[in-house]
């Protein structure tokens, strides 16, 4: 994510923290954002899309077969053809 010389490079390390927790019994991580809506959307989104583009099932990557549809996904079942079988494909099913 670029800074920009407007923004010091420090706020950007402070976008998300992650703080562990302990319960007595076991310890577990967790992110926190106390920063304004926008700036936390857009760092949850950069992770997102880092996580899916370091991820070994970006080979499974497909494009909808929807004609008017330009989401890609990743079939959790290999025979899957729409992002959506409630959006996309009863649509397709229909026209069909």
């Amino acid at each position: 994510m670029s800074t920009g010389s407007a923004v010091p490079p420090s706020y950007w390390a402070r976008v998300a923290v992650r703080e562990l927790s302990w319960d007595g019994t076991a310890a577990t991580a967790g992110v926190h954002r106390s920063r304004p809506l926008g700036v936390r959307l857009a760092a949850r989104l950069a992770e997102a899309a880092a996580d899916l583009l370091t991820d070994p099932a970006i080979g499974r990557l497909k494009r909808c077969e929807a004609d008017d549809c330009v989401m890609l996904f990743v079939p959790a079942h290999p025979r899957r053809r729409w992002c959506s079988a409630g959006r996309c494909g009863n649509r397709m099913r229909v026209a069909r």
